[in-house]
């Protein structure tokens, strides 16, 4: 019995595949990808269907979700209760005399020497014409100022260079460059000063 049932599903397959109704089926190449190790994940934040642009918010829970995560605290959110992330916006008469700004986002003398607060603005125009990832390097790179009171790096493959990120970054490159962040291991890192330290 068990051959009989066999052999008609073999033969039923092969009359499918050779009937002239068949639809030939398509196969889709997808580039395999290896994500290195992280202990929280960034699907949220780069897929396009899930995260909202504008809420600048969901980068600090991040952030603080990964600070826990990666290095077993302290939990910023509670050190830092007091939090300002917000947009600027720059006028129409700003962007059609050519003002351009030279920085995407900032963090301010109020966040970064106020151990209660963070304190971060961001460009809104400049901000929109980024990709999901280069959204998260950003905020990171604001967040080392704000909270780690870093300085900028020299080298371009890290989160504190001083300047808008490339678009060839990979998520693994952000992986290591986060690590690199939290574990104080990044080439030529300094602290920013502050009045009475």
């Amino acid at each position: 019995m068990k051959r009989f049932i066999l052999s008609s599903l073999f033969i039923s397959l092969i009359v499918t595949a050779c009937s002239k109704d068949a639809e030939t089926p398509t196969v889709e190449i997808v580039d395999e990808f290896e994500q290195i190790y992280s202990c929280v994940s960034y699907d949220d934040l780069l897929d396009p269907k899930n995260t909202n642009q504008d809420d600048l918010m969901q980068y600090w829970t991040k952030f603080v979700e990964d600070v826990k995560c990666s290095r077993g605290g302290p939990d910023y959110s509670e050190r830092n209760p007091s939090l300002n992330i917000f947009f600027e916006y720059r006028s129409a008469a700003q962007i059609s005399a050519g003002v351009t700004p030279d920085h995407i986002a900032y963090s301010t003398f109020s966040g970064y020497c106020n151990d209660n607060r963070v304190n971060v603005g961001v460009l809104y125009n400049e901000w929109t014409e980024k990709n999901l990832l280069q959204r998260l390097w950003i905020m990171y790179h604001e967040f080392g100022h704000d909270v780690y009171k870093y300085e900028h790096s020299t080298n371009p493959a890290d989160i504190m260079y001083p300047s808008s990120t490339r678009s060839d970054i990979n998520v693994n490159d952000f992986i290591e460059a986060k690590d690199r962040l939290f574990k104080r291991s990044f080439t030529g890192i300094k602290y920013i000063s502050c009045p009475g330290e």
